[in-house]
């Protein structure tokens, strides 16, 4: 298996699927990346679409590609 690129802060996710009424799952742009004092790796996410809207996934989570899916700044629009 090859090597999963790193995640960074600025990076683009949606969870992989559709999402209500088949419309695209929410986007979601890495705000930090940090090592808790559990030493698990994590990634703050903020909603791009209401920044308000926060959440943390373990970045193995977030790497898993049968979960997530990175979004390439061409295909965000």
């Amino acid at each position: 298996m090859g090597r999963k690129r790193p995640i960074e802060k600025g990076q683009r996710y949606r969870a992989v699927g559709e999402g209500f009424l088949g419309r695209p799952t929410p986007l979601w742009t890495v705000e930090d990346v940090f090592t808790n004092i559990d030493g698990i790796e994590y990634a703050r996410l903020v909603s791009s679409a209401d920044p308000t809207m926060r959440k943390t996934l373990s970045v193995a989570i977030l790497s898993d590609r049968r979960r997530f899916a990175r979004v390439e700044e061409t295909e965000a629009a």
